[in-house]
C-alpha cells in the first residue's frame, strides 16, 4: 500500500487583507534600503536528519509541501544521509536518495513516486547549486524540538555558537503540548518559575531574577510587561509566532536596562512559498474550546509575493467558580521579494480578550496553615469584568549587500487597552476556624499603553590572518507611553471562604473616586524611551578557538507623573542615564565537530531613580554581572542539540524599602535604599531534539540557589524583582513525543513530567511552604488520513492537589489545575 505525504501544492484560496499602518520612529541613523536575499533559482532550506531513508523523505515532503509516493517495502532497512541547507526539490531528493538504489520520478500533478534506479545502480549526483552555508532559524516544518538557529542575540547563529543559555520552543512544541499563551510556553520552559499576581497576570523567573519585561518582537526591544497592569504578562496568543526563544542570563547587550534574568524573543509566522492550510479544533475540560484556521502561500505566479492569514477563537471556562475567557485572534502578513537581494516584509495582528478574572487568590489560616478548600473556590463578585484589546504592526526588511555581508531593519508597534474591574476578599482567617469573614474590597483598572520601537544593524564576514570573523553593528530604541488609572476601594459586608458568595455591591466608577484605599481619580502618565548602539566582534583566533567581544552604549529617559490622593500630593519622576556602557564578552573552544566549550561575562543595569533614599536623593543605578561557564553539543547532524552550564549572577545596589522614614518623594511614601546586593548561582542541563530515531525530547534541569548578600532588616516580604524563595532549588520539565513503527507508525505517543523542590514565601516571622511536587503529562496522537490527525492531550494525570503560587495568609494563594484533557484535531493541506 502505498504511503503518501500530505501537503500538495494548492493555489492560495483567500486573499489576505491587511490594514496598512504607520509606525512612528525615533530617528533612524542613515537611509534603510534593506532586507534579505529572495529565495532564487527555486532554492529552499531544508532540515532533514540523517536515519531512515522512509522517515526522511516524509519529513522533506512536508518541509517541501510536495507529495512523495513510496511502497514502504522500498525504503526498509535503507537509510539516508540527511539534508541541511538550500536546494531546489529535485537536488534535495537527489542527496537524500544517495546510496539507496531509488530515484524521484515527477509525476504529471507535480508530485514525485520513488522508482528504482537505472539498472538497479545507486543514483550519482551531478552538479549542484547549493547555498548550504546559508543559516535558517525556522522551526515550521521541521517537525522537530531542535532549533537550527536563533536570532535573539543578532545575527544567525546555532545554539552552539552561541555562548549563553538559550531555550528555544519550537513549533511543534508549541503544537504539541497545546501551548497557546505566553504563560503556557513559560511554563513548560526548563528554568522558569511562573508565580500569579494578586491583581491578574503572572510573574516570570528565571535563576532568580524577574524577567521585568525584557521582551523582543523579531529582535525588537520593547518595555512591553516591564510596568504593565498585570505582572509579566500580557494578552498574547501563540497563533501568530513561528518558535520563541528564551535567553536565560544578563541580556544587557540586546537591551540596555534590565534584570539579570535574560530576555524573550517572539518570532512571527512569514508569508510562505508553497501553498498551505492548517484546520485545528480543540475541545477540552471546563468546556475549553478553540478553532484556528492558518492559510499562507505564494500570491504571484513567481512567488515573490508570499501571504500569510491566521485566525483563531478560544472560548473556555476554569476549574474554579465564576470565571470565564474568550480569545479573538487575526493575524496577517506579507512578504514581498523586491529583488533577488531585497525583502521587505509586513505584518498586522489584533488580539481581543473578553473575560470574567477570578483575582486575589485564597486566603490561609493565621499561622500560615492551609484551609484545604476546594479547589473551584473562587472568593470574587460575579461581575468580575476585564476586556482587553492589543493590536500589533510589524515592517522589516533585509538586503543582502554581497556574499558575505547583510543590512537587517525591523520594527514594531503595538497598542493595548485594558479595561478591568473586580470585588476581592482578604484576610487571615483565625487558626481553628470552620468560618470567617474577610474584608471585601473593589478594584479599577483603565489601562492604556503604546510601544513602538525599531533595530537595525550590518552582519557580515570578513578575512584576517588566513581565517573569518563576523561584525555586527547596529543601533535599536524604543518608546513607551502609559496612561494608568487605578483606584482600590472597601466594600460593605463579608466574605466567608468556608461559603462563599458571589454576591457583592457594584460600585460606581464615580463610588470609586471618592474614598480609594489606593490610586485616584487621576490617572498616572509615563513616558519611557531608551536608544543604544552596539557592536559585537566574533574573532577566530585559531581554527577551534573563538573570542566573542561586545559592547553596546545606551540612553534612558522615564518620565512619570502621578497623585496620591490617599496622602493628597503630586510625585513627578524624572530619571535618565546617558552613555551607559554595557559590555559583554565570551570564549568559545571547539572540542571537536560536535562539541564546544564556552565561557562569557554579561553586565546590566537598571535606573531606579523614581525612588529616592530619606535625604530625598535619587537612587544610583542596579548594576549586575553574570558569569556562565559551559559545554554545548550539536549532534546527529543537527538533529539534537545539549547544553550544560554553571552560572553566577551578582546585583548590587538594589533598591530596598525603608520603612522607618517617609518621603514623599515616592508613590508609596516609604523611603528607600539602594545597598541592596543579591547573588544567585547553579547549573543547568538540557536537551532538545532528537536523540533516537523517531523520538522528540526536550528535557531540562535546573539547580538554582539564592541568597541576599547585603540587605536591611526591614526587607520587603512582597518585594518580587529578586526572590530567594519562591524559586525551587530544584527543577525538572521533561516533554517527549514518539512515533511508533511498523504496524503502529499511525500511532504517536508523548508523555512529560513537570518536578520541583520545595518552595516558600516569608511572612513575618511566618514561612508559609509548598512542599515538593510531581506533575505528569501525556500525549496520544492517531494519524487518521495523509490529511488528519487527532491527539488527547492530558495534564496532571494523577490529579495531585498543590498550590502553584503561595501567598500571603489573607490572600495570593493559587492552586494548580486539577487533572485535565483536551482533544485536538488537525487537518494540513
Amino acid at each position: 500500500m502505498p504511503h503518501v505525504r500530505p501537503r500538495p501544492a494548492a493555489h492560495l484560496r483567500q486573499a489576505i487583507r491587511l490594514a496598512a499602518f504607520g509606525l512612528s520612529l525615533a530617528s533612524v541613523p542613515g537611509a534603510l534600503l534593506l532586507p534579505a536575499q529572495a529565495m532564487a533559482q527555486g532554492l529552499a532550506a531544508y532540515h532533514v536528519p540523517a536515519g531512515p531513508l522512509g522517515n526522511a523523505i516524509t519529513q522533506f515532503g512536508v518541509q517541501a509541501g510536495v507529495t512523495v509516493s513510496f511502497d514502504t517495502a522500498q525504503a526498509r532497512n535503507l537509510n539516508s544521509p540527511g539534508l541541511d541547507g538550500s536546494y531546489s526539490v529535485d537536488e534535495g531528493l537527489l542527496r537524500l536518495l544517495a546510496g539507496s538504489g531509488l530515484q524521484a520520478q515527477r509525476q504529471g500533478n507535480g508530485g514525485y513516486v520513488l522508482v528504482p534506479a537505472a539498472n538497479g545502480a545507486a543514483m550519482e549526483l551531478g552538479p549542484l547549486n547549493i547555498e548550504g552555508s546559508r543559516l535558517d532559524a525556522t522551526s515550521e516544518g521541521t517537525q522537530s524540538y531542535a532549533a537550527r538557529a536563533v536570532t535573539i542575540g543578532k545575527g544567525v547563529h546555532t545554539l552552539k555558537e552561541t555562548p549563553q543559555a538559550v531555550t528555544v520552543m519550537t513549533r511543534k512544541m508549541l503544537d504539541d503540548q497545546n501551548l497557546n499563551t505566553l504563560e503556557q510556553v513559560l511554563d513548560k520552559t526548563p528554568g522558569i518559575t511562573v508565580y500569579d499576581s494578586p491583581m491578574g497576570g503572572k510573574y516570570f523567573y528565571s535563576r532568580g531574577f524577574n524577567l521585568d519585561g525584557q521582551y523582543q518582537y523579531d529582535g525588537v526591544p520593547l518595555d512591553v510587561g516591564g510596568n504593565y497592569v498585570q505582572a509579566n504578562s500580557f494578552s498574547s496568543d501563540m497563533a501568530f509566532y513561528d518558535r520563541v526563544e528564551i535567553l536565560k542570563g544578563a541580556a544587557g547587550m540586546m537591551k540596555g536596562s534590565g534584570s539579570s534574568a535574560g530576555g524573550v524573543n517572539f518570532v512571527r509566522k512569514r508569508g510562505q512559498d508553497k501553498a498551505r492550510t492548517s484546520v485545528t479544533l480543540s475541545a477540552g475540560s471546563w468546556d475549553n474550546y478553540r478553532g484556528q484556521v492558518d492559510v499562507g502561500g505564494p500570491l504571484n505566479e513567481s512567488g515573490s509575493v508570499r501571504g500569510r492569514a491566521v485566525a483563531t477563537l478560544q472560548d473556555r471556562q476554569y476549574f474554579y467558580d465564576n470565571a470565564k475567557r474568550q480569545d479573538q485572534v487575526l493575524y496577517g502578513a506579507l512578504d514581498w521579494d523586491m529583488t533577488p537581494d531585497t525583502t521587505v516584509g509586513v505584518g498586522l495582528a489584533y488580539e481581543d480578550v473578553d473575560a470574567s478574572p477570578c483575582y486575589h487568590g485564597l486566603p490561609r489560616y493565621a499561622d500560615g496553615s492551609d484551609l484545604k478548600l476546594s479547589r473551584s473556590t473562587c472568593l470574587g463578585a460575579s461581575w468580575n469584568d476585564l476586556q482587553s484589546q492589543r493590536i500589533t504592526g510589524f515592517a522589516d526588511l533585509k538586503q543582502r549587500l554581497n556574499d558575505d555581508w547583510t543590512l537587517n531593519f525591523a520594527s514594531v508597534y503595538t497598542h493595548n487597552n485594558q479595561n478591568i474591574e473586580y470585588g476581592y476578599a482578604e484576610g487571615a482567617v483565625p487558626v481553628g476556624a470552620s468560618t470567617a469573614s474577610m474584608g471585601r474590597y473593589a478594584g479599577r483598572f483603565d489601562y492604556d499603553q503604546t510601544d513602538y520601537g525599531f533595530d537595525t544593524y550590518v552582519d557580515g564576514k570578513f578575512r584576517a590572518f588566513g581565517l573569518e570573523h563576523e561584525l555586527i553593528v547596529g543601533a535599536n530604541a524604543s518608546h513607551q507611553k502609559t496612561h494608568d488609572y487605578f483606584a482600590l476601594m472597601a466594600l460593605s459586608g463579608t466574605q466567608n471562604p468556608f461559603d462563599p458568595s458571589s454576591s457583592f455591591p457594584h460600585p460606581s466608577k464615580d463610588e470609586f473616586l471618592l474614598n480609594p484605599t489606593r490610586g485616584g481619580a487621576v490617572p498616572t502618565d509615563s513616558t519611557t524611551r531608551q536608544f543604544g548602539t552596539y557592536a559585537n566582534l566574533r574573532l577566530k583566533l585559531a581554527e577551534p578557538l573563538t573570542l566573542v567581544l561586545g559592547t553596546r552604549v545606551s540612553w534612558y529617559r522615564n518620565e512619570s507623573d502621578s497623585y496620591t490622593q490617599r496622602w493628597d500630593y503630586w510625585v513627578r519622576n524624572r530619571s535618565q542615564e546617558n552613555g551607559q556602557v554595557t559590555p559583554f564578552a565570551a570564549v568559545l573552544y571547539d572540542l571537536n565537530e560536535q562539541w564546544t566549550a564556552y565561557a562569557s561575562y554579561a553586565d546590566i543595569f537598571q535606573p531606579q531613580s523614581n525612588l529616592v533614599n530619606a535625604q530625598g536623593q535619587a537612587l544610583q543605578p542596579k548594576t549586575g554581572a553574570s558569569y556562565e561557564l559551559g559545554i554545548k553539543g550539536e549532534l546527529f547532524d543537527g538533529g539534537l542539540n545539549t547544553a550544560f552550564n554553571l552560572f553566577r549572577t551578582t546585583e548590587e545596589h538594589r533598591a530596598e524599602t525603608d520603612y522607618v522614614g517617609t518621603c514623599k518623594g515616592s508613590g508609596d511614601q516609604y523611603c528607600y535604599t539602594d545597598n541592596g546586593k543579591v547573588r544567585a548561582q547553579g547549573f543547568e542541563a538540557e536537551v532538545s531534539g532528537s536523540p533516537v530515531e523517531r523520538l522528540q525530547l526536550l528535557a531540562g534541569y535546573t539547580y538554582t540557589q539564592t541568597k541576599y548578600l547585603s540587605t536591611i532588616e526591614a526587607t520587603d516580604p512582597t518585594e518580587l524583582t529578586f526572590s530567594s524563595s519562591f524559586i525551587p532549588r530544584h527543577m525538572l520539565k521533561v516533554w517527549g513525543d514518539y512515533q511508533l513503527g511498523g504496524a503502529l507508525e499511525r500511532w504517536t505517543v508523548g508523555a512529560g513530567v513537570s518536578s520541583q523542590s520545595d518552595n516558600y514565601r516569608r511572612q513575618g516571622d511566618l514561612r508559609i511552604e509548598q512542599a515538593g511536587y510531581t506533575l505528569w503529562s501525556g500525549r496520544v496522537q492517531y494519524r487518521l488520513d495523509e490529511h488528519w490527525s487527532l491527539a488527547l492531550n492530558g495534564n496532571n494525570l494523577l490529579d495531585k492537589k498543590y498550590y502553584a503560587t503561595i501567598g500571603a495568609t489573607g490572600w495570593g494563594n493559587y492552586y494548580g489545575e486539577p487533572r485535565n484533557f483536551m482533544l485536538t484535531l488537525r487537518g494540513d493541506f
